[in-house]
């Protein structure tokens, strides 16, 4: 019998028991930027992308403090069976998916490598957006969306 995963797309704000089968699309580390700080590049957090086989694309948070149980297993283009983890509103001044909600993952968080699946879970997710409106953010001398 074949398990039974959560799609993104259904998660609901609170602590979420189930489990998701994801693709770890990208990964970095986020930085205290602070110049006046003595914190000032200090590992804030890890933020990552998943997908999943509808291709919804979510926004995942480690903090710092949790960073090293997961970091060792972190591998972008890899396949993870996500569990035990909170669903929180995506913070509006930082949100790089067009998903109004944030995986945060927490102390009883499980994250395990998935070498091989039957669900087709894409490698990469294009977001395409009219000419004038890039047109648009390029004259506010901001940085493009990536």
């Amino acid at each position: 019998m074949a398990n039974s995963y959560t799609l993104l797309t259904d998660l609901k704000a609170g602590r979420c028991s189930n489990t998701a089968e994801v693709r770890l699309l990208r990964l970095w580390e986020a930085r205290n930027g602070s110049r006046n700080s003595r914190r000032s590049g200090e590992l804030m957090s890890i933020d990552m992308l998943f997908v999943d086989e509808n291709t919804t694309m979510m926004q995942a948070t480690i903090v710092a403090a949790r960073q090293r149980r997961f970091r060792q297993f972190l591998k972008e283009g890899s396949v993870y069976s996500l569990t035990g983890f909170d669903v929180a509103r995506s913070n509006t001044k930082y949100r790089l998916s067009d998903a109004a909600i944030s995986i945060r993952f927490n102390d009883g968080t499980l994250l395990a490598k998935i070498e091989s699946t039957d669900r087709t879970i894409p490698m990469e997710i294009f977001r395409f957006r009219p000419y004038n409106t890039i047109l648009g953010l390029g004259n506010r001398g901001e940085d493009l969306p990536g």
